[in-house]
Order: C-alpha cells, then structure tokens, then sequence
C-alpha cells in the first residue's frame, strides 16, 4: 500500500495493490499516533525497514551501554534493531506477520511510505530490499517532479489573476473599484465562493458572503485578536462561534490586512465541504492501558466520522501568493496615498486662498449693506413717495438686509476654518437638552414629539458641537413645520473606533438623487417662499465635523421625512488648526 502523511502526522492509504488473505486499506485513514514522531523521524533516516517475522525473540546485545560514553547504543540506523512490542502487537492485531516499508522522501522530509503486508513470516532477501531502496529512491524524485510540476502551474495561474487584478487597481482611484469591479477575477484568484473588500470605511461584498454586519465584526476580531498580515483557516467556527451560522458561505476564511490603523482588509470565503473519512479504527482509542502495559488498537474495522464546519483547505502556494499580493496592494494604496497627497496640498493651498477672499470680501461688503438698509430706511421716513414707489423701497430694504445676512453667514463659515478645536469630554445628552429647549422657544404654539435615546459623550469642541445640533435640530422644527403633529428623534450608534449621531424627523424630506448637494455652501432643495434659510447651515455642520475628524450623510424620502447623520471619532484625529 501507499501510505500518506498529512501535516499533522495522520496518514491515509491512497493506493494498494493485494490479494484476498488481507483485508482492505483503500482510503482508510490513521491518527498521528499510530505511527508517531519518533517512528516516522526513523523512517526518514532509515528509507526501508523489514520486519521478517513478528513472532520473532529478541536477544541482547552485551554491552548494553556503549563503553565510551556509558550511554546506551544508538541503534538507529541498524537493521536488525529490534521493533517496539506496541508495534509487534500492532502487526499481530493487523493479521500481519511480515513487513516492509520503504521510505518515500520529497524534498529531505518524509511524504509517505510504500508498506508491505504478509500474512505469515517472510525473509526477503538482500537483493530484493535493494531492488525495493532502488525503486524508492527513483520513485522519490519523480513525485516530487510531478508534484512540483503541478504546483508550478497552479502557482502560475495565481500569478496570472494577480497581474491582472494589480493592472485593474492600478487604473483606478481608488484599489477597491479595480477588485469590486472585475468579481470573476477576483474570486478566482482564491478559489473563493465569495469576497468581501473593507477600505474606508466601506464593506463592498461578492459572491456568496456572510452579511455586511457579519463581516464588520470578523474584521474586528481580526484586527484585534488575531493582528496578522494574512490569516487563513479552513475552520472559521474553531475561532468564532457564530460562524456556524454562515457555514455555507465562510467555513473557510483568508484575509489580508492592508491597513491595521483603518481596518481595511481583503477577505476571500470558502463554504463548507461536507466529508466522510473512513478511519481504520476509531481515531479516539488508537492505544489502550491496562495498568500494566500500553497496547495498540486490537479492531482496524471501518470507524466512518463526518468532517463538518470545514472548507476546502487553503494550498501553500496561495497562501504565498496571497502575502505577495498583499505587499503589492499596499504598494498601490501608497503610491494612490501620496499623489492624494499631492492634491490634497494644492486643494489646501486654494482652499487657504478662497478662504482669505471669501473673508475680505464679506467682511468689506457687510458695512455697504448696512449702509443701503440704512439710508433706504431713512429715505422712507423722510419722504413721501407713491405706493409703490414706497413698495420699492421696502423691497431694497429686504433685499439689502437678507444680504447682509448671507454675509455674516459666508463670514462665520469663513471664520470657522480658522478658528482652533479645543475638546473635552462632552456631554452629548446635556448639550443636546439645551439645544431643543432654545429651539422651542422659537417655535412656541407646535406640536413636536421629542424622542431623544441616551446619547454617548464625545470627544469634541463644546461651542462648535452647539452649532451642528442648533443647526441640525433647528432644520428638523423648520421642515416639519406643516405636519400638524411634528416627531424628531435625535439618537447614536456606539461603534469601536466612533460614535454616529443622528437627528430624524417626519417632515417634508428630500430626493435622494440631490442628496450631494445637501451639505454644499448656498445650496437649497427648497424654495424660499416655502421655508427660509441661506443654505450654508449644513454646510457649516459638514466643516464642524470633518475637523473633528469624522463624517456626514444624509438620508431622506419625499413627504416622509429626513435623517442626518455624523460621526465623532473616540480618538481625535489631528487636524489642522486643532490645538490637541
């Protein structure tokens, strides 16, 4: 029979060639232990090893110890050493009286062994056992040929999906868009069932995948518990317990970490293979203690276990390939890095310039505006004009006013990129409290159903985090104005590295197919006539925040209502201007 090992020292029977005075091994399967390290370690020394009979008396050998050094011979490397009773009792219980191994060796490590049976005493003669060492020694080598021919086509396909997944990256913005949109590539590089992409963060799935949810938490476990560049397990379920319940997507898992600090990460999913292995022997009872001695397993019946919650085993060539591509990914996200670099330094220049001219020009325009409602007023006063001569007037009058406030307004935004973030530990809950109480005030006579949830602290500016809920609170009264009872829920999510802080309400809501013109300077979805405003509120939010470091959306549905969301990192990022 050929007999294989696996890495864990188990071994299998993959081929055989008898007659009918010995039962079958085809594809029976043996733990570690019946053959252990110390016997295989042998086996690598010695490339064969008969056993003529079992049945055989062992003699002595005088001296026992070697005179040099008083330690006991090494018979290692002697052929007539004798055999272990464990072993012999082992050959009884087979129904084997004689046998033979002949040491098969890839790459100086012991693969396999071509093992013979007899079923009574047989001597095989010198020229034989020679014949045999021959026929290993020349089988060797041509599996390792074969094996290694395999291994290098394989290895070459892998690099073939990379090349072109490396050239899909390269050509894109952003690396993910190359992965997410060219599935078939990406899937096949692996050998995946599904593949999720985490980069900043966004959680782009394909393929057969847990959900998004599932997936967060696996890059959290990931990030923290296992800190690896790649990781890979054909048994997700031996790490994570709630990955039973998406075996059929993610029994196997490898990933690779591109950055630690953002948590972005390739993920590659494998389902689970169902297999039965048939044992020649229950695995679990291979030796048995009676006190007195140990004793081999006596029955080499079929024991049949059903191996679940495991995928296909992940190969070490693409495992290699999987670290090579790694570096290679981490290579483009740095070059994509520096160019944004690069911009990001010209956009800050002439964001820094129109900054300046936007500051001169409204601090210069606030005193003529002033000056014409001034003037325009005293006109009024002292002169007696037509009716609608006096309309005309009121109209300078309103128009002069209304820009003098979208003045002041550009003016504050201006300012607000100059001025430094000092951050305490602020309480969200209390700040939010005063907030409504000041926006209530405003809108005495109103039916509004306020639900606010227990809110987190955050870690942020006290007078600037005013302004984002006064602007975001006030928004939610002045667009739920025409429902006759308003409701506005002002909430947070905890997550690891931030908390999302949202404000909901039912009122007039918005198309979403605008949703990216929301947080611009000046930028209105609604007339004026309809509800007032200079539309630089959220803009001024979206400042606030992003010099906090965190992030701002919105979601709305026509007639239904609108939820607007932001983000505070735990841990501050330093920006600009931010004296922390």
């Amino acid at each position: 029979m050929i007999y294989r090992f696996d890495d864990d020292g188990a071994g299998t029977v993959i081929a055989e060639d008898r007659n009918d005075v010995l039962p079958s091994y085809q594809g029976h399967r043996f733990p570690a232990s019946d053959i252990p390290l110390q016997a295989r370690e042998l086996y690598r020394r010695n490339r064969i090893r008969l056993i003529a009979n079992a049945e055989y008396r062992p003699v002595p050998i005088i001296p026992a110890d070697d005179p040099r050094t008083g330690r006991p011979l090494d018979l290692s490397d002697a052929t007539l050493r004798s055999v272990s009773p464990i072993h012999v009792e082992y050959m009884r219980n087979m129904g084997t009286a004689a046998s033979m191994s002949i040491s098969i060796l890839r790459e100086g490590q012991l693969w396999g062994l071509i093992s013979c049976h007899n079923g009574t005493a047989l001597d095989v003669p010198f020229e034989i056992r020679t014949a045999c060492d021959l026929l290993g020694q020349v089988f060797s080598p041509q599996l390792d040929a074969k094996e290694r021919q395999a291994e290098f086509e394989y290895r070459l396909k892998l690099t073939s999906v990379q090349t072109t997944l490396l050239a899909y990256m390269a050509s894109e913005e952003e690396f993910a868009d190359g992965l997410i949109k060219h599935p078939k590539e990406l899937l096949e590089f692996a050998e995946a069932g599904g593949a999720a992409v985490v980069f900043n963060g966004k959680c782009h799935r394909v393929g057969s995948t847990p959900d998004e949810a599932a997936i967060l938490r696996l890059i959290g476990w990931l990030s923290e518990d296992i800190a690896k560049d790649v990781f890979s397990t054909a048994s997700l379920s031996e790490f994570i317990s709630e990955a039973q319940a998406y075996k059929d997507q993610a029994s196997g898992l490898l990933a690779i970490s591109i950055s630690k600090l953002y948590q972005s990460y390739i993920l590659w999913f494998r389902p689970e293979v169902l297999r039965t292995v048939q044992w020649g022997g229950d695995p679990r009872k291979p030796i048995e203690d009676d006190g007195l001695r140990l004793h081999p397993r006596k029955s080499f019946e079929v024991w049949k276990e059903t191996v679940s919650l495991r995928s296909k085993p992940w190969r070490t060539s693409e495992l290699e390939t999987a670290a090579e591509f790694r570096n290679a990914v981490v290579g483009i996200v740095l070059r994509q890095a520096e160019e944004l670099a690069e911009l990001s330094e010209e956009l800050k220049r002439s964001n820094q310039e129109l900054e300046a001219f936007s500051y001169s020009v409204s601090h210069d325009l606030r005193a003529p505006f002033r000056h014409i409602v001034g003037y325009a007023e005293l006109l009024s006063e002292q002169l007696v004009l037509s009716e609608t001569g006096q309309r005309y007037l009121s109209t300078i009058i309103e128009s002069a006013q209304f820009a003098g406030i979208l003045v002041d307004n550009l003016l504050a935004f201006s300012q607000m990129a100059r001025s430094g973030i000092s951050p305490v530990n602020l309480n969200v809950n209390q700040l939010v409290n005063e907030v409504c109480r000041e926006v209530m005030a405003e809108s005495a006579g109103r039916i509004i159903h306020w639900k606010i949830q227990p809110l987190s602290d955050a870690w942020a500016d006290p007078v600037m985090m005013r302004l984002v809920l006064r602007n975001l609170l006030s928004n939610a009264v002045k667009y739920t104005r025409k429902r006759d009872e308003a409701s506005i829920e002002i909430g947070c999510e905890d997550h690891r590295a931030e908390i999302i802080y949202f404000v909901r309400d039912n009122g007039t809501g918005f198309d979403m197919k605008y949703v990216g013109k929301l947080f611009g300077v000046f930028q209105r979805l609604h007339r004026m006539e309809e509800f007032e405003g200079t539309g630089i509120g959220l803009a001024n939010v979206r400042r606030i925040i992003e010099r906090h470091g965190g992030r701002t959306w919105a979601e709305g549905v026509v007639d239904q209502g609108a939820t607007f969301y932001f983000t505070v990192p735990k841990k501050l990022r330093q920006v600009e201007g931010t004296p922390c």
